[in-house]
């Protein structure tokens, strides 16, 4: 059953890992617009969302995770995130994130057991509604 936006539950803390700032203030816009108030962490680099998480406080309920990265792509960071324990099923969603509607990636992000989801960026206030309907599922 789909409930109306504003009765969605919102999480109080989500991570954003993507390269490009001009889309992470998109998404910073989105979220707001789409009634977001909790906490919003956005990295450029994978490797300093793997250092946040290693941390083991303030962990996010929900993240979203560009695939096409230099360095490290949204797959081999989710990787590393398992191999190392960093996403604790039962309290973060992970949903990939990308420009790329192309089928393999979508099919390869969904195969990954910390995936959630696959959403296309870049995000409208009717993704992050279809992504909060995901995690109410979980």
């Amino acid at each position: 059953m789909d409930l109306p936006a504003a009765v969605l539950p919102h999480p109080n803390h989500i991570l954003v890992v993507d390269d490009e700032d001009d889309c992470n203030f998109v998404t910073r816009l989105v979220l707001k617009k789409a009634g977001y108030g909790g906490k919003l962490t956005c990295y450029t680099a994978p490797e300093e969302a793997i250092e946040h998480l290693r941390r083991g406080v303030d962990l996010p309920d929900l993240m979203f995770v560009d695939i096409n990265m230099p360095r490290m792509n949204g797959f081999e960071l989710i990787t590393q995130c398992e191999l190392e324990g960093l996403l604790p099923r039962d309290h973060v969603n992970v949903f990939m994130f990308s420009s790329s509607n192309r089928p393999l990636d979508q099919a390869q992000a969904l195969a990954i057991t910390s995936v959630s989801g696959y959403v296309e960026k870049a995000l409208t206030v009717e993704g992050y509604e279809r992504v909060i309907q995901v995690c109410m599922q979980h």
